[in-house]
């Protein structure tokens, strides 16, 4: 078989520049990983691989041998699901819509089950794993400190939103 033998709608011609400009991208990537601190590499949704190239990483100190290595750790983050990555990069940049989103989500929800008697059961229904007893304390002390004049959250506010968001990490 040559060439003309296949329709030209079956092949898809990469330029060699595009092939270097999602290298750079996955260099990026790579390099966003290994600014990370070591405990978030682990709930990142990456291969064991990639995992063990950034804990190497971390380990070296010449300057050639980390560019060598981030040049393999960009080829290895081409092998893996970027957009599961980026995803999951994004709810640790304070500065990214996806992690502006998950706060506003339980500020609404530490919101609700402070002033709404549905609020609890909403909440148990929506994560069945959860600590009830837990929930019900931090709901009832943060309860408390909302009713008194004039409305002072406190220590319990506080902690019932930290509740909150150690349900919902993924």
């Amino acid at each position: 078989m040559n060439e003309s033998d296949y329709p030209d709608d079956e092949i898809e011609y990469v330029s060699k520049s595009e092939m270097k400009r999602e290298a750079h991208r996955w260099q990026e990537l790579g390099k966003r990983l290994t600014e990370l601190n070591a405990a978030k590499w682990k709930e990142l949704p990456i291969s064991e691989t990639l995992y063990n190239a950034l804990v190497e990483n971390a380990r070296l100190k010449q300057h050639e041998a980390k560019r060598r290595h981030m040049q393999y750790i960009g080829r290895l983050v081409g092998d893996e699901n970027m957009d599961a990555i980026q995803a999951k990069l994004d709810l640790f940049d304070p500065s990214s819509q996806a992690y502006g989103r998950r706060i506003r989500q339980q500020e609404m929800w530490r919101t609700r089950l402070v002033s709404d008697n549905d609020g609890l059961n909403a909440f148990i229904e929506e994560f069945p794993a959860v600590d009830r007893q837990q929930l019900r304390n931090l709901v009832r002390n943060a309860q408390k400190e909302m009713s008194s004049e004039p409305p002072k959250p406190g220590t319990s506010y506080k902690k019932l939103f930290q509740f909150i968001k150690e349900q919902m990490a993924d």
